[in-house]
């Protein structure tokens, strides 16, 4: 049983000091408390100083198990698939030692992302750590401007997930011209967007082993590809993506909302979420209900002392 806790749950149980009773309970359970580096970036961000290093101290602690980025395990699910079904795309003889040298930097015990973290070493002020500041704004932005132009429009919050449907700038080369599955839009926006950008992430993941420059020369191919060919099950994060951002979209906007797309694509790789936040859960579980594919589930627990033995009771739990 692999258990995800918001970073709301750790704040609580940082607060009450009940570290040691959730490493015992979990031990009893035979269960792995996960965490992720989206999680300790929202934790980096706290601005009382004594709390944001007692709750990084926590989450950084070795003994939970530790996530990949989502930038990761999104480009590894989309990098799959474009192989899958483009092979000529695929680089005969790969230089992997680079992205081996990046991921190394997230698996190891120590000198890497989380031994800087839990050192409270601040990130480097990058041309990528600058974009990616940027692009969280934007994130925040088009949230709330998404928001605004659904209020007091309730006719499609309670279309099912799998029939929600999006449509691509006309004239966009590759596409039939019939709507497509939501997610597919903004999945192929941002891939797209992101490709075209060396130091980024996604492509940093990616192109080792794919022929970007190929990929993105054919735009009728790339657009088919991810309008109208990839399979939501072998990419199930860009699907909890686009979901996640629909039915945000029919409800209070807030700073974290960004963030709770981020958090939500771990629900394809753990078995429970554990949350304070009422909406995320309602999210989650409307999420796990309608995917075509197996999700986390979600609970819901209070805040503050009472939540954290909730917490610890269900992760007892056989």
């Amino acid at each position: 049983m692999r258990i995800f806790l918001d970073t709301n749950v750790w704040s609580y149980v940082a607060d009450c000091g009940a570290a040691s009773d959730l490493a015992r309970a979990a031990r009893r359970s035979k269960a792995e408390i996960a965490v992720s580096p989206a999680v300790v970036d929202e934790l980096t961000a706290l601005p009382n100083e004594g709390a944001r290093k007692r709750v990084l101290a926590l989450v950084t602690d070795p003994q939970w198990k530790r996530l990949m980025p989502e930038s990761f395990s999104e480009s590894v699910e989309v990098k799959k698939e474009i192989l899958r079904l483009h092979p000529a795309w695929k680089i005969a003889s790969p230089k992997l030692a680079e992205v081996n040298r990046l991921r190394y930097d997230w698996v190891r015990r120590s000198g890497g992302f989380w031994h800087r973290a839990r050192a409270g070493v601040a990130p480097q002020e990058t041309d990528e750590r600058l974009r990616a500041d940027r692009e969280f704004a934007l994130a925040k932005k088009k949230s709330y401007q998404i928001r605004q132009r659904l209020v007091g429009v309730k006719s499609a919050a309670n279309t099912h997930l799998q029939y929600v449907a999006g449509l691509p700038d006309a004239g966009t080369p590759g596409w039939s011209g019939d709507p497509v599955h939501y997610w597919r839009v903004p999945s192929l926006y941002f891939f797209r967007s992101e490709l075209l950008i060396y130091a980024s992430p996604a492509r940093e993941w990616v192109d080792a082993e794919v022929d970007v420059a190929a990929m993105m020369s054919d735009a009728t191919s790339m657009n088919r590809l991810w309008l109208h060919e990839m399979d939501p099950c072998n990419v199930p994060r860009q699907w909890l993506r686009g979901a996640f951002e629909f039915l945000q979209a029919w409800h209070k906007v807030t700073d974290g909302t960004p963030g709770d797309s981020r958090l939500a694509t771990h629900l394809a790789e753990v078995d429970q979420f554990i949350s304070a936040d009422k909406n995320f859960v309602r999210f989650a579980e409307r999420c796990r209900d309608e995917a075509p594919f197996r999700l986390a589930q979600a609970r819901r627990i209070s805040g503050g002392r009472d939540g954290v033995d909730q917490l610890l009771a269900l992760v007892a739990a056989p």
